[in-house]
Parts: structure tokens; C-alpha cells; sequence
């Protein structure tokens, strides 16, 4: 009996199963396809997201944090500890590039390491890679990069900049750079196999390039378009534009709303009065507990041409962090006795770098006429471009400055007396032999010694002929030395330093007069066209290779050479332009030409030890008083992260920009 229960109760089950599966089809309920969750008793979990954003991005129509950072993020580390979101950080600027904050918003593909000692990946996801002949750069940008705008950054925005600018005749003001040029000058090839793929190929070994691009903001800024938003302006692209709309619009430090890589992007410019930056959302760095950076909001620049003013305004408090808003170590103290007032405190072991702070560059190339001709240039001219070459003239120039007493005047004893060179804090010199070597470089024609000022010019022809008290040039011709002041190095730096070196020089019998330019147009006419005899500068460097215009002419006056600005017009053109090199300026091109194809750093620092003892045999050819001064630096008291050293001298490393400003934040 129990037996038929049981199969006459599966009968029943498996019935009932036929009748539900074959139901009335007239009365089956539809089956609805939707986007809406299931009702269940179980409360729905959204994935866990890996990111953080900053609460000033809820309230916007985004995309998840996790799809806006990229694939690949780069995970910043923290000086002091993970921060806290929001706040606005306001500084100051001088210039209407405001270059002092590009230099924070640094982000090149390869960029410097935090602590100076070399380079990192920054847009790329790792190092470059080279060919086995070394002629070949590969380069892998990381997935999924965006501009500010949530475009796709990839190689073809790269291609854009390369076929569509640089390449194009039409566009002046992006042209080839001078590192995409073969030994023959003419353009490199460039490949973009895919979306995150670089490929760069010399007919020559080329080790150099990749680190070029960290130099700054000024190398990467031309490659940095987003073809999506210029090519509205591109007559290529749109009959109605042109070059002149291109030129104005491609300017991300000045057209707000331009789209942008950096952690601030800007909103709004106002010529002559302000910026505002706001923080980018699809910033592709975070920190190392999944926050995207940057953790401050918005920065705020305000335009005070007056370095007085900006240094009132650093000792009221009024800029959160300053770097380069006041740039004199004798302004140290000062601050430092406003600080508790102010809110502020001198940040610890920022140096300028200097390595000629302040120095004067000679012309070797000096002429007198800005569209040179040779045939119709005066005899005078080449002779007092002679002089100047002449060696046994400049060391005179050297040896007749009395560092000592232009430390004591201009410095209150902030800085070390010492003849021109790049920057004390250079990886080129680290080992004993390159400090040994540094040592002997800043020794060199140092010493205060009139008479032997005095020997040195007597050896040159530079005599005074006529017995009036000056010397005249080796013809016999009356000569006054002039020299260019601008405000490179600082005003007042330059006023002061000037009057001393003219007094030194007037003791030895050399006639000078010191042409003013501060402010003037011709600061810049006659330095980019190489008419200058001496002028004012500020010396540093870190990275030779990269930065090269302070030892090797490659580039024409305007461009970045210093002493040999027509020699170095006719590297950098192909022979276009300028003078073909002779002498020292040509050891020391043919000298760049063979380190740049060393695949070893050990093997490129013995190359600048050669060009070293070519400045020190055949120099000087910048006169430098004074170097290795501190920076005053001043950070709020509730501004964390920033770190305990830095170097803001050279502008090439990106400092501050190498010390990761995203990660600075604002103690709410």
C-alpha cells in the first residue's frame, strides 16, 4: 500500500510539471525585458570600487572614478601621509605664461625622480627601450589615458602634432624640434603602430632623446595637443579657420577650457590679472589607499610683476606655497621674522642650484647688425669679435672680478665664491673623479688677481695705445666693453653686480659702460640675434644632456645657446643658418654628437668631463661671481607633503613639478 502511494504520487507531480509547461497560451503573462534590478529580499551590493574621488566631483555628471584614472594609474607616494581633499592654493606669478606654476603641473612622459638622481616613467608605463643599434626608441604610454575633457588620449593625438604641426611648412610657431633632426638635419621618422605605441627611429645611436622630453614644461608642451579640440582650428581640418586661430587657441596656459593632462586644467584667464585651475577628473594618478589626485581643488594665480610686492605679499601670508614668487636668499631672514605672523615657515633644503648666480655670458659670436652680412660688416666689428675670442682676453675678465667683496654687497655672505659652472647638485659629477673635477672647473680663473688681469690683457694686444688711461683694441682703436643688464637673476641681483664688476674692470683699465635693458625689448632683440657683448645671467643645470645649452652650442641665440649663438644657429638649422663652428665650439658639438650615442650613463659623464676641460683650457666663456645659494621657499603651516629638499635654480628638472605637487594638500 505505501509502495503505490508513492509512484501514484509522482505521477501526480510529474502531471502537474506537463500542464504548467502547457499551459493556455492566451492567458501566459509576457515576458518583460528590462534594465531594472530584480525585486528580491537580498539588498543589491554595487561592486566595490578601487577609487576615491574628491567630493567636489559627486555632484557632476561623470563616469565611475575607476573608468576615469586610466588602466594603468601611476600610484604617487606621499611625503608625509595620505591627504585630505579640497582647498584652494593661491600663488603668484610675474609673467603671463605664469611659467612658475607650469613648472608645478609637470607631467612629460619621462620625468625627473623626486630626489634628482635620475628619471622615471611619468605618461609612459615604463622606460624606453632601444634598438641594438641604439638608432630605434620604442616608447609604451599607459592604457586608457584621458583628457580632461574624458577624450581618449592616444598616439594619434602624437601623430597630429607630428604630421599636422611640426611637419607642416604653414605652422611657425611648432616647427620640428631640434632633437627629432638626424646627423644631417633633416627630420626623424616617427611610427604609431597602435593606440599607446611611439616609435622613433634616427639614423644614428640616440640615448638622449626620450630624457629630453623632462625637461620643463617647454620640450613636452609642443607635443601635448588634443587633436579632437584643435583640429576646429586647423585650416586642414576647417576651411573657415586659420593658422592665427590655430596659434591663439593652441595656448592650454591661457584658453580656458582647453583639455588638458595635468592635475589642474585651467577655467578661466584674465590677461594681465589672473588664472583660475580647477582639478582635472580624469586625472590618472592616486595615491596609495586608491585616491585620485591631485587632493587640493583649485589654484589661484594672481599677476605681480613687482618683485617687491610679491615679496610684501610672501611675508603677510598671503600665498599658500611659493616657489620662485621670491627667489633672493637675503630675503631669507626677512621672512623668516614674519613667519608666526604670517602662517608660514621657511621649508628646509630647497637650493637654487646655481652654478653662476649672478655670471656674464661673452659672445663669441659677437657682430652688429641683426640681419648679418658679411660683406658689408666694419672692420671694428670683427675685431672686437676677435677680442672676445681671444682666450687670454676673457680669462682678464675673470681674474680682474673680485668675487669676495660682489658676495659681501649682493649676498650678506649667502653663497660660495666661484667661477661659472652648471649646478653643484649635478648626478655628472658624483663620483670622486667628478667632484675632483667640479672643483677644479669652479677654481678656474677664480682668483682675484689684477695684476694678472692686467698680464692676461697685455697678452691679448688689449693696450692702451694712446696713454688716456684705457686700453684700446690690438689696432689701436678706442674700445668700450658693454654690457647688456636685464633681469636675469633678479633686478636688483643685476644692478648691484654690475656696478662691481664695472669698477673692477675700470681698475685695469678697461672702459665700460653697462647698457640698461630692464624692461626693454631689446633685452631680447639683442640676446636672440646674438649682439650682445657680455650680459647678465644666472647659470644652472643639472641634466648636460638634456638641457645642453650651457656647455654645447647646438641651438642659435633665441633658443637657448649662450655663447656661441651663431655657431650654434647653424647646428640646430642644418647649416641654414649662422656660422659653420670652428675651435672650441666645434670640439664641443662633435662632442655632444659622440656622447649622445654612449648607451651607458657612465660613458655619457666621461664625455662632459672632455667638454669640461675644453671650458677650463679654452674659457672661461661665461664669467660667474657666485653660486650654490639657498632658495626661500615658504609653505603654509597647514600645507602638508611638500618635501624637505628641492632644487629650483635650473628650471629643467620641473621643480617643484618632479615632487609630485598633486600630492601637496591643504589642512582644512
Amino acid at each position: 500500500m505505501k509502495k503505490t502511494l508513492v509512484v501514484l504520487f509522482s505521477l501526480l507531480t510529474i502531471l502537474a510539471l506537463l500542464l504548467t509547461a502547457c499551459g493556455d497560451k492566451a492567458t501566459e503573462e509576457p515576458v518583460v525585458v528590462t534594465d531594472e534590478p530584480v525585486a528580491t529580499d537580498e539588498p543589491v551590493v554595487a561592486p566595490e570600487s578601487k577609487y576615491s574621488q574628491a567630493p567636489m566631483l559627486d555632484a557632476m555628471d561623470l563616469p565611475p572614478v575607476d573608468e576615469r584614472v586610466s588602466d594603468e594609474p601611476m600610484v604617487v607616494p606621499v611625503v608625509e601621509s595620505i591627504g585630505e581633499y579640497g582647498g584652494t592654493w593661491h600663488l603668484a606669478t610675474w609673467w603671463d605664461e605664469a611659467g612658475n606654476f607650469l613648472m608645478a603641473i609637470y607631467d612629460p612622459p619621462i620625468r625627473w625622480k623626486a630626489d634628482y638622481s635620475g628619471y622615471e616613467p611619468g605618461l609612459l608605463l615604463k622606460m624606453p627601450e632601444w634598438s641594438d643599434d641604439g638608432q630605434t626608441i620604442t616608447m609604451v604610454f599607459r592604457k586608457g589615458l584621458k583628457w580632461s575633457d574624458g577624450e581618449p588620449f592616444t598616439t594619434a593625438d602624437l601623430k597630429f602634432w607630428w604630421e599636422d604641426l611640426a611637419l607642416n611648412e604653414d605652422v611657425g610657431f611648432n616647427q620640428v624640434p631640434w632633437w627629432a633632426r638626424n646627423l644631417d638635419s633633416t627630420p626623424i621618422t616617427m611610427e604609431f603602430p597602435d593606440d599607446v605605441t611611439w616609435v622613433l627611429k634616427f639614423d644614428s645611436p640616440q640615448y638622449i632623446m626620450p630624457y629630453i622630453l623632462a625637461q620643463g614644461f617647454w620640450e613636452w608642451r609642443p607635443l601635448m595637443k588634443p587633436a579632437h579640440f584643435l583640429k576646429q582650428f586647423h585650416p586642414d581640418y576647417n576651411a573657415d579657420a586659420t593658422y592665427e586661430d590655430l596659434d591663439i587657441n593652441d595656448r592650454f596656459w591661457q584658453t580656458g577650457g582647453y583639455p588638458c593632462l595635468m592635475a589642474w586644467c585651467l577655467e578661466e584667464y584674465k590677461a594681465g590679472e589672473s588664472w583660475t585651475w580647477t582639478r582635472n577628473p580624469y586625472y590618472w594618478k592616486v595615491d596609495a589607499e586608491g585616491n585620485q589626485l591631485p587632493y587640493i581643488d583649485t589654484v589661484e594665480i594672481e599677476m605681480v610683476e613687482n618683485e617687491e610686492v610679491r615679496l610684501l605679499n610672501t611675508a603677510q601670508g598671503k600665498y599658500d606655497m611659493a616657489f620662485r614668487a621670491t627667489t633672493n636668499p637675503t630675503d631669507i631672514p626677512f621672512l623668516t621674522e614674519q613667519a608666526e605672523a604670517g602662517g608660514y615657515h621657511i621649508q628646509p633644503g630647497w637650493m637654487n642650484g646655481a652654478g653662476a648666480w649672478p655670471g656674464w655670458i661673452v659672445n663669441m659670436d659677437y657682430h652688429e647688425d641683426q640681419e648679418y652680412d658679411p660683406a658689408t660688416e666694419t672692420e671694428e666689428a670683427v675685431e672686437i669679435r676677435e677680442l672676445l675670442r681671444d682666450k687670454n682676453f676673457r680669462k682678464g675678465l675673470s681674474v680682474a672680478l673680485d668675487r669676495e667683496r660682489l658676495i659681501d654687497v649682493v649676498w650678506e655672505g649667502f653663497a660660495d665664491a666661484k667661477n661659472f659652472t652648471i649646478s653643484p647638485q649635478s648626478p655628472h659629477f658624483v663620483s670622486d673623479e667628478g667632484q675632483a673635477l667640479f672643483q677644479e672647473w669652479a677654481e678656474a680663473d677664480a682668483e682675484y688677481d689684477p695684476d694678472g688681469a692686467m698680464a692676461y690683457f697685455d697678452a691679448a694686444g688689449f693696450v692702451d695705445a694712446d696713454d688716456d688711461g684705457k686700453r684700446d683694441l690690438p689696432s689701436g682703436k678706442p674700445f668700450t666693453l658693454i654690457i647688456d643688464q636685464g633681469d636675469w637673476g633678479g633686478e636688483r641681483v643685476c644692478i648691484e653686480s654690475n656696478e662691481i664688476y664695472k669698477q673692477n674692470l675700470e681698475e685695469v683699465g678697461v672702459d665700460v659702460v653697462i647698457n640698461n635693458l630692464i624692461g626693454q625689448p631689446d633685452w631680447g632683440i639683442r640676446g636672440d640675434n646674438g649682439l650682445f657683448m657680455l650680459r647678465n645671467t644666472h647659470a644652472s643645470e643639472l641634466d648636460l644632456w638634456t638641457y645642453p645649452d650651457w656647455i654645447f652650442p647646438l641651438r642659435g641665440a633665441g633658443e637657448g645657446t649662450r655663447a656661441f649663438p651663431m655657431q650654434g644657429a647653424y647646428y640646430s638649422s642644418g647649416g641654414e643658418m649662422g656660422w659653420a663652428a670652428e675651435g672650441p665650439a666645434k670640439v664641443l658639438q662633435d662632442l655632444y654628437d659622440k656622447g649622445k650615442q654612449m648607451p651607458t650613463v657612465a660613458e655619457r659623464d666621461e664625455v662632459i668631463w672632455e667638454a669640461v676641460r675644453v671650458y677650463i683650457a679654452e674659457g672661461p666663456f661665461v664669467i660667474g661671481a657666485s653660486g650654490d645659494q639657498p632658495m626661500p621657499v615658504v609653505v603654509k603651516d597647514n600645507v602638508h607633503n611638500v618635501p624637505e629638499f628641492g632644487v629650483l635654480g635650473p628650471w629643467a628638472p620641473g621643480s617643484p613639478g618632479n615632487t609630485y605637487p598633486e600630492q601637496y594638500w591643504i589642512e582644512q
